[in-house]
């Protein structure tokens, strides 16, 4: 028969490791990597094909590419729909796909055929009349939008480091200066 182990004495590097890396807050960061896949082993859908398809043209004219990357090289589309998958109540996804629909609806009303098939001008146009109305009406449901394609936008790495200005440690505090000297804002 052995003798029973001492628990103190079994401490090796990995474990010592392990508990050091919960200890500085990675309990978080390890967790990713064993939670269990959702029903089917993959992300649940959210978006149709055609409803992903129009979320991309959606969220290319809200951020489009100028002398910056755009929402769809920051990969905003696939963020909204990993949040949406993984995170959002069923009344945020709910009311995620009805702006979708009020955006396709408003461009069928409005010039006879669906967003992604008209031209860059009219999605434009179909966009702003959107946001105008959404932000006089203060719609939740589009906030809501808006707020997921800001945050993925300004969040991924080229919104933070190309479209921002990223500094470590930002220069000396003045307390009014012209924008014109700073040129774009900073992300912190």
């Amino acid at each position: 028969m052995s003798e029973p182990r001492n628990p103190n004495a079994s401490i090796n590097r990995r474990s010592l490791l392990l508990g050091a890396v919960f200890m500085l807050g990675g309990a978080a960061a390890l967790t990713r990597f064993v939670r269990q896949p959702a029903a089917g082993g993959d992300v649940p859908l959210v978006f149709s094909p055609e409803q992903f398809a129009l979320l991309e043209q959606v969220v290319d004219v809200i951020i489009p590419r100028t002398d910056t990357p755009g929402a769809l090289d920051a990969g905003v589309p696939a963020f909204m729909h990993q949040m949406l998958a993984e995170w959002a109540s069923p009344e945020t996804r709910d009311d995620v796909l009805k702006v979708l629909e009020s955006i396709e609806r408003r461009a069928w009303n409005k010039y006879g055929a669906a967003f992604r098939e008209l031209p860059g001008e009219r999605r434009l146009e179909v966009m702003r009349a959107i946001d105008d109305e959404g932000l006089a009406r203060e719609d939740l449901a589009y906030g809501k939008f808006k707020s997921l394609v800001l945050v993925g936008y300004y969040h991924s790495e080229v919104g933070a480091t190309q479209e921002l200005r990223f500094e470590l440690v930002p220069g000396a505090w003045r307390a009014c200066l012209p924008l014109t000297e700073v040129g774009r804002a900073s992300a912190v």
